[in-house]
């Protein structure tokens, strides 16, 4: 049920003012005895949602407030603008996602990130290409994961999404 808070804490954002203090805030009860909080802070360029509850904590970000490095010491794409980030942490578990743009080449971003998965020991295990788009994916022997996938944007610059989480 957790999952379903994110879409009307995420349209309260877009609601609510435009400087870095915290905008919204406040508490939740999904009807199924999970209970939890949230709080807003920054502006419709540079925000940090963060969601509580007794599951876990969730953050989402977008602009300078978005994640700079992944879990696992995955570095982001040198030059990359983040679009957007989202961290959770909770029963055990922590994964990461971030949105990134490049005006490099999808040959390039997946190289970049094969050669930082060689280094962390993390054994590629799924390669697609599909047209404009690749993507690999694999795992350490811990169980922690890396997906990245990479597509060509119509006005040639390169979207990529990068997944990884694991134990926490």
């Amino acid at each position: 049920m957790y999952k379903y808070l994110i879409l009307p804490v995420t349209l309260m954002i877009a609601g609510c003012g435009s400087n870095d203090s915290e905008r919204a805030s406040g508490s939740f009860d999904d009807g199924e005895g999970n209970k939890g909080s949230y709080s807003v802070r920054g502006d419709d360029e540079n925000s940090e949602t963060v969601i509580k509850s007794d599951k876990g904590e969730m953050r989402i970000a977008t602009g300078d407030k978005a994640a700079r490095d992944l879990p696992m010491g995955i570095k982001l794409y040198p030059g990359a603008e983040v679009q957007t980030s989202m961290t959770g942490m909770g029963e055990g578990k922590s994964g990461a996602m971030v949105v990134l743009r490049t005006s490099d080449s999808v040959d390039q971003v997946i190289e970049y990130y094969r050669k930082q998965m060689k280094s962390k020991d993390i054994a590629v295990k799924t390669e697609v290409k599909s047209g404009d788009m690749q993507m690999i994916g694999g795992e350490r022997a811990d169980g922690e994961g890396l997906h990245i996938s990479a597509t060509k944007s119509p006005d040639g610059g390169v979207t990529a999404t990068i997944i990884a989480g694991g134990n926490s």
